[in-house]
């Protein structure tokens, strides 16, 4: 259950930052490549011209994993 958690998280924070903060995803992304020596693959242009749908994507993604924890929880008493 904690991995339904920590996506649901995960996805929450990514859309808040695509739709809200976009800068700021960009440079957190800048970040990451330079400590990590270009291992990650950065995020493309194209995404940052398509974030509002990505971020409401990933909005409307946490919210259906969090709606799947509660059922399974009320169902299943997990």
């Amino acid at each position: 259950m904690w991995f339904l958690i920590l996506a649901g998280v995960v996805a929450l924070l990514g859309g808040i930052l695509f739709l809200f903060a976009p800068q700021t995803l960009k440079e957190l992304n800048n970040k990451v490549n330079a400590t990590i020596n270009k291992i990650t693959v950065p995020i493309d242009e194209k995404v940052y011209k398509l974030r509002v749908g990505v971020g409401i994507s990933l909005l409307l993604v946490s919210g259906l994993i969090f709606f799947t924890i509660y059922y399974l929880t009320k169902k299943y008493s997990l």
